[in-house]
């Protein structure tokens, strides 16, 4: 079977399963932004540590730019990561289990983390209201708290629809869930 670089199969392993392709496709593309992000921010701060050691200055609230995208960037791999079920889980229970009984415990597993990614998210963007709402700002460069705040949201809410239908795969007697290649 054919992978592409990210290591998905190019069928997907629920034929014709619509929301399974949009997760698939929307997950790679945050994926691939989050990525982008990063780059940005290397580049960034490789131009800041050059310009302090050539005496041209560092770039203004490099820092706090570093911390928000970081926080952006990682926040955009959370759905395809969920997805794909490459989040921490620890099986030493369930290794023995019966193969039926394993695949009730990993979707209850699934759906409490869909409950909690719930919550996350939902906090994450009253956050982002509040500190719209306060006009709340960084020091140095005066960037909008919300702003990176808000950019949060998308990716945690992707991350609960990637949770909970992995939990609907493992309900289900003859769906398979993603994976990646171990």
């Amino acid at each position: 079977m054919r992978r592409d670089p990210m290591g998905i199969p190019y069928d997907l392993p629920n034929q014709r399963d619509p929301v399974e392709h949009f997760l698939v496709i929307y997950g790679k593309a945050m994926c691939i932004s989050g990525g982008i992000i990063y780059v940005l921010l290397i580049i960034m701060s490789l131009a800041s540590i050059f310009g302090r050691k050539l005496g041209l200055g560092s770039i203004d609230g490099d820092i706090e730019l570093m911390q928000a995208g970081t926080a952006m960037a990682a926040t955009s791999f959370l759905p395809y990561c969920t997805l794909l079920g490459e989040h921490i889980k620890v099986d030493f229970f369930t290794e023995n289990m019966h193969p039926r009984l394993k695949r009730y415990v990993d979707g209850v597993s699934e759906l409490m983390f869909a409950g909690v990614a719930t919550i996350l998210a939902w906090r994450t963007a009253m956050g982002a209201y509040a500190t719209f709402e306060s006009k709340e700002v960084t020091t140095p460069v005066s960037l909008p708290l919300w702003i990176p705040t808000a950019f949060l949201v998308p990716g945690l809410t992707l991350m609960v629809f990637a949770a909970f239908y992995r939990s609907c795969v493992f309900f289900h007697p003859t769906w398979i869930a993603p994976e990646s290649e171990k």
